[in-house]
């Protein structure tokens, strides 16, 4: 019978990896993900100046401002496409266990976006970017795991 896959998750705004953990000691990866559009600034991501709006008892004009901001926005969307992934594995059985270290921003959105069987599924969390870091350098930093 085959051992209950474990999966983790190492990812920031705009970069995430996925690994299957092999051994306590070994990491295999599944899936990389790349989102280059959280890296630019607010001033890249939008086309044109905000929109503008009367006020309602005189002539006064101002600008209408997004409710959340264009960088926020893609933040949003990779933290979506990365919950969607992980729902879709986790539908396919890819993996009993998830374990999650990502950057503060990220990991609270992960929280959000997780649908409820998948969020069941995480069995750890660090709050830190690993994105950069070996598959070796990632277990030993992971509480979980040492």
């Amino acid at each position: 019978m085959k051992k209950p896959t474990s999966w983790l998750l190492i990812a920031n705004s705009s970069s995430a990896k996925i690994y299957e953990i092999e051994t306590i000691r070994s990491l295999a990866i599944v899936e990389t993900f790349e989102h280059p559009e959280s890296r630019l600034h607010n001033r890249d991501l939008v086309s044109d100046k905000p929109g503008r709006d009367f006020e309602s008892f005189d002539q006064t004009r101002h600008s209408m401002e997004p409710h959340t901001t264009p960088k926020q926005n893609e933040f949003n969307i990779f933290a979506k496409q990365l919950a969607s992934y992980l729902e879709t594995a986790r539908n396919d059985g890819k993996f009993k266990k998830l374990y999650i270290s990502a950057s503060p921003s990220l990991l609270g959105l992960l929280r959000q976006f997780l649908h409820t069987p998948t969020a069941k599924l995480v069995c750890g969390e660090l709050n830190k970017d690993m994105t950069h870091m070996t598959p070796d350098e990632i277990m030993t930093h992971l509480p979980f795991f040492n």
